[in-house]
């Protein structure tokens, strides 16, 4: 499945949110990603810069996703480079 996610200009993480209130930072917290597929609303640091918004392929369905945040599985969400 295709989702819209971020990539945060400090760690160089991608992240995506897995549910409609899944807010969902990187590993060194200047960047968030919220509203699951529903809608892409994101933040950053000022002093790092915004974030590229990316395409990517999640290997998962929207059940998965959600079940994932739901029961704070905690194996979706981000992507590490």
């Amino acid at each position: 499945m295709k989702i819209e996610a971020v990539k945060c200009k400090k760690c160089s993480e991608i992240i995506y949110s897995r549910a409609h209130h899944d807010f969902h930072y990187c590993s060194c917290g200047s960047t968030f990603v919220d509203g699951g597929r529903d809608y892409l609303r994101y933040g950053f640091s000022p002093n790092i810069g915004e974030p590229e918004v990316i395409e990517i392929e999640i290997d998962a369905t929207e059940s998965e996703m959600y079940q994932d945040w739901n029961k704070s599985l905690n194996k979706l969400g981000t992507v590490k480079e």
